[in-house]
């Protein structure tokens, strides 16, 4: 914590809050997001939804 504000070191204060993510920033930003987007449009393997039906 800062000693001075009380408030871990690296916080953000909210006029940092309100600048624009940098080019490196909105790179991992993409990337994150195409990576979700791929695993969410994945199918389910028959292997697995087997599984599941075993459980019921």
């Amino acid at each position: 914590m800062s000693p001075k504000t009380g408030s871990p070191r690296g916080a953000t204060s909210a006029k940092d809050g309100d600048k624009k993510p940098s080019a490196k920033g909105q790179d991992v930003n993409g990337a994150l997001r195409r990576a979700y987007e791929s695993t969410v449009d994945e199918a389910i393997p028959q292997s697995l939804l087997d599984l599941l039906g075993k459980l019921d």
